[in-house]
């Protein structure tokens, strides 16, 4: 971060378990167990990644398990009627007639083994979007690493895991992200 940059960030809060800021392309949020980078606009992707490649050097003897490249996609759609189209092709309400009356998606989490060599899973959740009101549609994408290569069966421990999978696998999680999201609202 440069120094107006840092000169300019907003404090949210700063306490010995929790420290989060925002500067003007991304929030920092820190835990004892968990460090989240977040932007909002794709331009800043790349940046952000920079960040956090920066920051594991950095920390290179922090102790690092795992890490989750998330995605949340925030598509309109013609209508709520078309909303609700794609809430009932992936949650049909036939199963659940004399259950629940008017029954509709709320929520809908899927999970789904890694393409590649690592550990981890690729989680899905999709639901109606607090953004992009009427008929929007929510995409979360959770692509979650386990620091261990089933290939070699052996761990990339730290932040040498993590550097490996940013530095390698940034791309890759971006474009499976935005297929994922793609097809779940394409119309068939």
């Amino acid at each position: 971060m440069r120094k107006g940059e840092a000169d300019a960030a907003t404090i949210h809060i700063i306490h010995n378990k929790f420290v989060s800021f925002s500067a003007e392309f991304f929030r920092l949020e820190v835990t004892s167990d968990r460090i989240i980078f977040a932007v909002t606009q794709r331009q800043f992707y790349e940046p952000l990644r920079d960040l956090a490649l920066g920051t594991f050097r950095i920390l290179r003897h922090t102790p690092l398990f795992s890490i989750g490249l998330n995605m949340d996609f925030h598509f309109k759609v013609e209508s709520e009627d078309a909303g609700h189209l794609i809430g009932d092709r992936l949650a049909p309400k036939e199963p659940w007639e004399g259950l629940l009356e008017k029954p509709g998606l709320s929520s809908l989490s899927l999970r789904g083994n890694r393409p590649d060599s690592y550990e981890g899973a690729v989680i899905v959740k999709i639901e109606p979007s607090a953004q992009v009101k009427p008929g929007g549609v929510l995409v979360s994408i959770n692509d979650h690493y386990t620091l261990l290569e089933r290939r070699e069966g052996k761990p990339i421990t730290g932040a040498d895991g993590i550097l490996k999978i940013l530095e390698g696998s940034w791309t890759d999680s971006q474009k499976r992200s935005e297929i994922i999201a793609n097809r779940i609202v394409e119309k068939d």
